[in-house]
């Protein structure tokens, strides 16, 4: 039975031995710096994740932020021009639509016409020349469509209505993403079937009348002057 006893006995000093061989490792520095090393990388990579996760929420709260000072500026905008419209109307009733045939300040040309030329001049300038109610008329609403088109890509208007049932004032505007440089819209938005630009119309809120094109964005007001 020696010999059992033998072989059991060397195997505790074998694991002796190897335990104190790990002790004796990670007792040097260099076993201490090799441990420390993997803790470390793996912190550094929990960091970069969390630093990458709030970059990433942090561009998407900027760009939401950027779109809705976007809208606040282009209703604040609008609301502008509308108000210019309707004084124009409210002291010149005589030639407010309803109480005319053919008001000048009814305007329902569509937008394909409108935004193939400059908005053109009144035939008399009534800042500087005496003018009647008609001429008057004539002449502010040329005045307020150029402001139109200088505030708005491509601007443009579409009015119809009566001042006793009220008037249905809509602005058209290019959408910036689609207008090139020369300020018209590309080609790929103009040669859209028309299928294509009675649901953009559509869901832009655009009159069917006006034949807004793909890409033109649309905005309907109501007046009682």
């Amino acid at each position: 039975m020696p010999a059992p006893e033998h072989a059991g006995a060397s195997d505790g000093r074998d694991a002796c031995k190897r335990r104190r061989l790990l002790m004796a490792r990670w007792s040097t520095p260099g076993g201490r710096r090799r441990a420390m090393h993997g803790a470390t990388l793996i912190e550094v990579l929990v960091a970069l994740l969390i630093v990458a996760l709030g970059m990433v929420s942090m561009a998407a709260l900027q760009s939401a932020t950027l779109k809705y000072q976007r809208g606040s500026s282009q209703r604040a905008l609008l609301s502008v021009l509308l108000s210019d419209y309707a004084e124009r109307v409210r002291a010149n009733l005589d030639q407010a639509p309803g109480v005319v045939a053919a008001s000048p300040y009814l305007h329902a040309v569509n937008w394909s016409t409108q935004a193939a030329s400059a908005v053109s001049a009144a035939a008399r300038d009534c800042a500087t020349e005496t003018c009647d109610a008609a001429q008057l008329a004539a002449y502010d609403m040329a005045q307020w469509r150029a402001s139109v088109r200088r505030s708005l890509p491509l601007g443009a208007v579409f009015v119809q209505g009566t001042a006793a049932r009220g008037l249905t004032v809509t602005f058209m505007w290019a959408d910036k993403e689609l207008t090139g440089a020369g300020g018209t819209l590309g080609a790929a938005a103009a040669s859209t079937a028309a299928a294509g630009e009675a649901a953009l119309a559509s869901a832009s809120r655009c009159p069917a009348a006006a034949g807004a094109a793909v890409g033109v964005r649309c905005a309907n007001f109501t007046v009682m002057p």
